[in-house]
């Protein structure tokens, strides 16, 4: 007989788990939108690199008008829902966005620290 190994569901975090992660970030800042690297065609998630000029500062160290490179974790809109942590950002959707803001310790993005502001 085979044995089937049984991972336990990852299940989404509860919002207190992403408002900590926010409350402690090193550094939060406002961005415009310079570019985004999306998905390869084909997949469904993974991660995204969004480049954006700091035009905004509410934490930290960085300056107005630094350019700031950050990996977004990503889903594109063929991505099926299921139960599990929370899957990423809609790639389309960030690559039609103009600013966000974002909540980064040590220059890693914080669980959920990306706002949408347009």
């Amino acid at each position: 007989a085979s044995v089937v190994a049984v991972e336990p569901a990852r299940a989404e975090l509860p919002p207190h788990v992403y408002q900590q992660a926010r409350d402690t970030a090193g550094t939060v800042v406002t961005l415009r939108v310079q570019s985004v690297r999306r998905l390869p065609p084909g997949e469904t998630q993974g991660a995204c690199s969004l480049t954006g000029i700091v035009t905004g500062v509410d934490r930290g160290m960085a300056q107005q008008g630094q350019p700031v490179v950050i990996a977004v974790p990503c889903i594109s809109p063929a991505w099926q829902p299921m139960p599990g942590p929370f899957p990423g950002y809609r790639h389309d959707v960030l690559g039609r966005t103009e600013n966000v803001r974002v909540y980064m310790t040590g220059g890693v993005l914080a669980r959920r620290g990306l706002d949408i502001l347009d």
